[in-house]
């Protein structure tokens, strides 16, 4: 895998600036950016109304096959936890409120509440946090979202997979009750102090209360079904989004993971995945994720419109395995060189990047 690695130093004119707190982006026609702006809720219900279908067939499926041996339901019970764990997709479109216009913004905020519910989240924590995610991208001790090490090394890269893996295999329950303690404790107030920093009193307080209600719905469900017997359900939908968000992650993880820490230039912290033309109808934007960091309220509908508009060079996406392969090659070579930073290939040479248009090729 040929890959271009360059010297932080070099880069220095691209280093965020906590001052201006500016990014790079190109210029798009006012009217333009309007147009691919535009909302859609046909669009967004289309896309809302096909994701349940898919989730509940592969429920009913999983049930069906359980009646008759518990193994013949194990790959629809997948297929199920994987469309629920891609549920992400229209949530975090949901986040920025770009799914459904703006008279349907209850609508939003109810299936965006009922998802978080489902996947024992929360929806204002959630968007407070990738408000910051957004505005300081890949900032040290300010962006809340990049999970990872700033200097991922390989044995990180390959327990983080293994996490993944492992939670498949256990059916999500140390998952289970480990975002069931997480509710517990922003019920009590605890909070990643950069998130906390940054919430109004009011923030702190829907934090909270959305939480305690989060607990108790998920609590009494769970109640419910042992006390009716019903194990396939419990199943389904307790273990079911934690063995989603495993595989999802393997996916979105990608996003972030061994990219620039503080620049200015989103195409050097973002990192996009090409996905198949069925997930990418799941994926809520977030294959092209270079092109939703530079214009987030963008519909994922108008990305691929947006990409052609902003005459940027914005590097080729691979697929997810590639994606892997180059945070796994990226932290071997930075166990050996750690003041070198990547730079993903944009064809253009360096004086290019030092301006603010491209990123260098020469290897």
């Amino acid at each position: 895998m040929e890959m271009t690695f360059v010297s932080r130093k070099d880069l220095k004119d691209l280093e965020w600036d906590n001052e201006s707190k500016s990014w790079n982006r190109p210029d798009i026609e006012r009217n333009e950016l309007k147009l691919l702006n535009q909302r859609s809720t046909l669009e967004g219900s289309i896309r809302l109304v096909v994701h349940i279908i898919v989730i509940a067939a592969a429920g009913w499926l999983t049930v069906f096959a359980a009646d008759y041996n518990i193994l013949l339901a194990v790959v629809p019970f997948l297929a199920f936890s994987f469309m629920v764990g891609f549920l992400n997709g229209i949530e975090h479109e949901m986040r920025h409120k770009i799914v459904f216009s703006r008279r349907f913004d209850w609508l939003n905020e109810s299936v965006y509440f009922l998802i978080h519910t489902l996947l024992k989240g929360g929806t204002r924590i959630q968007r407070v946090s990738h408000n910051i995610h957004h505005r300081f991208t890949m900032v040290r001790d300010v962006d809340p979202e990049p999970a990872f090490p700033e200097k991922i090394t390989t044995k990180w890269v390959r327990r983080e997979l293994l996490r993944q893996l492992m939670t498949i295999l256990t059916l999500g329950i140390p998952s289970l009750f480990i975002a069931l303690w997480t509710l517990i404790q922003r019920i009590g107030g605890h909070l990643d102090p950069r998130i906390k920093n940054r919430c109004t009193q009011r923030d702190l307080k829907v934090i909270r209360l959305e939480s305690f209600v989060i607990l108790i719905i998920n609590v009494a469900a769970m109640v419910a079904l042992v006390l009716y017997r019903r194990w396939d359900l419990l199943v389904l939908f307790m273990l079911g989004p934690q063995v989603g968000n495993a595989m999802a992650e393997f996916w979105h993880r990608t996003e972030h993971i061994s990219m620039m820490y503080n620049t200015k230039d989103q195409r050097l912290c973002s990192r996009g995945v090409k996905v198949s033309p069925f997930l990418k109808f799941f994926f809520g934007g977030l294959d092209e994720h270079v092109e939703h960091h530079l214009f987030p309220a963008v519909p994922s509908r108008n990305l691929s419109k947006l990409r052609e508009a902003m005459k940027w060079p914005v590097a080729e996406r691979q697929n997810v395995i590639q994606c892997w392969k180059e945070i796994y090659a990226i932290a071997r070579h930075r166990e050996q060189h750690p003041d070198d930073v990547f730079v993903p290939d944009f064809g253009q040479k360096m004086e290019d990047v030092i301006s603010g248009h491209g990123v260098p090729t020469s290897k």
